[in-house]
C-alpha cells in the first residue's frame, strides 16, 4: 500500500460527512436497507446483470474480506456461467490494497480497468 496516497485531504473527505447531524440516520439506512426504496442483496442484483463485472479487490481490506469476493464469483458462475461464453462473465483482480484500493494502489486499479476494458473489447471483435 502507497500511504502516500491516503493523505490527510483523503481522510477529512471520508471523515466531514461523518460529523453531520443526520450522519447517523444516513448510515442507518444505507446499512439496513440500501438508502429509501426496497432492500436489495448481491444475489438478486448479481442475476439480473447484463455486463461484465470486475472486482477490483483490495485483499488487505480489514472490513470486507477476500471470502465475499469468492461468494460473488461463485454467485455470478451460477447465475451466468463460468465459461466465458456469453458477454456476461466476472473477473476478478486481486490489489494490493485495502477497503479502498483506488486511493490506495491508483495504478494497480488502473491497470486492471485497462485490461478488463481491452479484454471485453478483444470478445466482441
Amino acid at each position: 500500500v502507497n500511504s502516500a496516497n491516503v493523505d490527510e485531504e483523503l481522510v477529512k473527505s471520508i471523515q466531514v460527512p461523518s460529523l453531520d447531524a443526520n450522519a447517523a440516520e444516513v448510515f442507518y439506512r444505507v446499512i439496513t436497507k440500501n438508502g429509501s426504496g426496497p432492500q436489495a442483496y448481491v444475489d438478486d442484483i448479481l442475476a439480473q446483470l447484463e455486463c461484465p463485472v470486475l472486482l477490483a479487490w483490495g485483499e488487505q481490506d480489514p472490513w470486507i474480506k477476500s471470502a465475499a469476493a469468492d461468494k460473488i464469483e461463485t454467485l455470478y458462475a451460477q447465475f451466468h456461467g463460468a465459461d466465458g461464453a456469453t458477454q456476461k462473465w466476472c473477473k476478478r483482480v486481486s490489489i494490493g490494497g485495502g477497503h479502498c484500493p483506488h486511493d490506495e494502489a491508483p495504478e494497480e486499479v488502473n491497470a486492471a480497468i485497462l485490461e478488463f476494458v481491452d479484454d471485453i473489447f478483444a470478445a466482441k471483435c
